[in-house]
């Protein structure tokens, strides 16, 4: 029987569709478009508030949330938060928490929606895909690239090899004091450098489950301490386990090229 649970993964984005999914509370660091592929609502518990239906919502990173969708085939679109699409949305929904977005707004592209629930749109289209649902919620109005170049630097720098550098060499990288580059990082990402370490070490692991290699030499590979670190953080993070994402019988993981070539793993030769 195919897998019913997908999880694509290119260098910018994450996605994750699943006829249902239920998760007590998890927070992340990138921002998450949430969209019900059949219409049928589902179900976000804030931290600290009421249940709040949804057909299609934002929630923005680092924002804990539960998430309960019973059958309503859930498209799960976790995007960078650096990714230009995350600062495009930005500029239309604003900064809070969680944003409802109109279900009505994706117009003709729903007549799609269940040829990705049922994984037949694959790959690049699908890739296309999910860059014009993000359009058609903007209105077409693109964001500029807000990055600044020193941060970019010092990102591409951790991404391939973010547990063999010292601040002090970063900061070398970027031209700046320690104490600069930290505050610029965290102004310009929205998240601490640590931050931003630990979610290269979840990319990572993400893309070698794929591999069928053992849970602990994935771990290792990613720059976590151990397997069951690497499960706390999935747990935390996406209410997964990676055993049950590795589990070709139950999830279907698709990792394009473009994902490998800019998330490294500890044992790629290839280094700056």
């Amino acid at each position: 029987m195919p897998a019913q649970n997908y999880l694509h993964i290119w260098d910018d984005r994450l996605l994750y569709i699943a006829p249902s999914i239920a998760s007590g509370m998890t927070v992340r660091s990138t921002a998450t478009l949430l969209i019900s592929l059949t219409g049928k609502p589902f179900t976000l518990r804030p931290l600290n508030g009421a249940p709040l239906h949804y057909r299609a919502a934002l929630v923005a990173p680092h924002v804990a949330r539960g998430l309960e969708a019973d059958s309503c085939g859930l498209l799960s679109l976790n995007l960078d938060p650096v990714s230009v699409n995350y600062h495009a949305l930005r500029k239309v929904v604003g900064s809070g928490p969680i944003h409802e977005i109109d279900w009505r707004c994706f117009g003709n592209l729903r007549d799609s929606f269940a040829g990705v629930m049922h994984g037949q749109i694959q790959g690049l289209a699908l890739h296309r895909f999910t860059s014009v649902l993000i359009n058609a919620i903007c209105l077409g109005r693109p964001a500029d690239d807000m990055v600044d170049a020193r941060v970019k630097l010092v990102m591409q720098r951790l991404q391939c090899d973010s547990e063999k550098i010292s601040l002090s060499d970063l900061a070398h990288i970027a031209g700046l004091s320690p104490c600069r580059l930290t505050h610029l990082f965290s102004q310009e990402i929205g998240l601490s450098i640590k931050r931003y370490l630990l979610w290269a070490k979840v990319r990572r692991a993400g893309q070698l489950l794929v591999s069928g290699r053992p849970l602990v030499d994935i771990a290792h590979a990613s720059g976590f301490a151990d397997s069951s670190h690497m499960n706390r953080t999935y747990q935390q993070y996406f209410g997964l386990s990676p055993s049950f994402l590795a589990d070709n019988a139950k999830v279907a993981l698709i990792v394009d090229n473009s994902a490998t070539a800019m998330w490294r793993d500890y044992g790629d030769s290839t280094r700056f």
